[in-house]
């Protein structure tokens, strides 16, 4: 519907113009004298009018001069808005129309400085002619645009109540996700300590009533017994648990800190994996705030287990840099790199991630192509614990 009223619009121009054109055409050519008389100077000049009063004149002068010369810059300004916006603007073509009509009118001020000195009337008389057909162009074409600016004024109001929304559950859908992080820590705390006091605890009674069988039994059928095959489950089964529930919650994290938990958590990938890590960090600094080093360690974690499962690189450098003012995480692989938008199982651990990351007012950047995937984290230390 819109599109068929603006070709309807501009048919309406289209056919203003051809008729504009006609009328001028007409009017040099049918007006008694107007072309013979264009350049005639055969009248007397407005400054005889006005009695050659310099102050009356000056004041005409200047008026036109300045009115004149805003009007050709209204309309080189319109018209270099359409060539800078032609793609965004709608309705440019009316504000090329505008223009013509404005620096018409400019050129009429401009003859009313000439015939000041020259009687030029003929042509002064042909530039306002102009000047009225442009001004019934534009004031024909105007009216049909009244509902179409209507409307996309509204829509404009629309989209931007649209927009306030979207920012406002934007907002709070960034305050939930921080919940359900933060949830989802005080989680994998909680299993992790289920896991060391409960499943990990019946697991070794168990390993000691089954010690305390078979040591009532022979040598031989020790040696090759299902009891003895039990042993070596339970033993596997513990070391399982027991590896679960580090991952869940370090203790080392939380008892050490981040300088002893990092190099542990990279050992035992690397033994996990079979993919190298090569580990720069201080020996020894001191403890961040809590929740600087529960961010640091879960995208540590969060980006191994991204290389592993999907970079296919066998190497890795990881770099943590710690001074008063930030703590900084790099992260780099030579694997195959990845598309987040493409990827959903890695683009929400990736949004995971960039979530802690902004929680705390931190940076977090993420840099792959074919050859390698990068991720930077830096935190701002507004609090360092002793």
């Amino acid at each position: 519907m819109e599109v068929a009223t603006s070709a309807a619009t501009r048919k309406l121009v289209v056919g203003s113009s051809l008729v504009a054109l006609g009328l001028s055409v007409s009017a040099l050519v049918l007006v008694p004298g107007t072309v013979n008389g264009v350049l005639s100077s055969r009248f007397l000049p407005h400054a005889y009018c006005y009695l050659y009063d310099k102050k009356l004149i000056a004041l005409h002068v200047g008026s036109d001069a300045v009115i004149w010369l805003s009007y050709v810059a209204i309309a080189l300004t319109l018209a270099y808005l359409v060539r800078r916006t032609r793609q965004e603007i709608p309705y440019s073509w009316m504000f090329l129309a505008f223009g013509t009509f404005i620096i018409a009118c400019g050129f009429t001020h401009f003859m009313e400085m000439v015939v000041l000195w020259k009687p030029l009337y003929w042509l002064a008389g042909d530039v306002k002619l102009v000047t009225a057909l442009a001004s019934v162009v534009t004031a024909i074409a105007l009216p049909p645009l009244v509902p179409q600016i209507h409307a996309t004024i509204r829509a404009a109001h629309l989209s931007e109540a649209r927009k306030v929304q979207l920012e406002r559950a934007n907002q709070e859908l960034q305050h939930l996700s921080a919940h359900l992080l933060r949830a989802q820590d005080e989680e994998g705390r909680r299993i992790a300590r289920d896991l060391h006091d409960g499943v990990g605890q019946y697991l070794a009674a168990m390993k000691m009533s089954l010690e305390v069988a078979l040591s009532g039994r022979t040598a031989s059928d020790v040696a090759d017994g299902p009891l003895r095959d039990c042993v070596g489950l339970l033993d596997r089964c513990t070391s399982e648990v027991r590896t679960l529930s580090h991952l869940l919650h370090p203790p080392l994290l939380e008892e050490m800190g981040l300088a002893s938990a990092v190099p542990w958590y990279v050992t035992g990938f690397t033994e996990r994996s079979g993919i190298k890590v090569g580990l720069d960090m201080s020996a020894q600094f001191a403890r961040l705030a809590g929740p600087v080093e529960v961010v640091l360690f879960r995208v540590l974690q969060e980006g191994l287990t991204n290389i592993h499962r999907h970079s296919g690189s066998k190497q890795v450098s990881v770099r943590l840099e710690v001074n008063p003012v930030s703590a900084t995480l790099v992260i780099e692989d030579q694997g195959k790199g990845f598309d987040p938008q493409n990827n959903p199982r890695v683009g929400v651990g990736i949004a995971g991630m960039r979530e802690r990351v902004r929680e705390l007012g931190g940076e977090f950047k993420l840099d792959s192509r074919p050859g390698g995937t990068t991720i930077m984290v830096n935190i701002p230390l507004k609090e360092r614990t002793s």
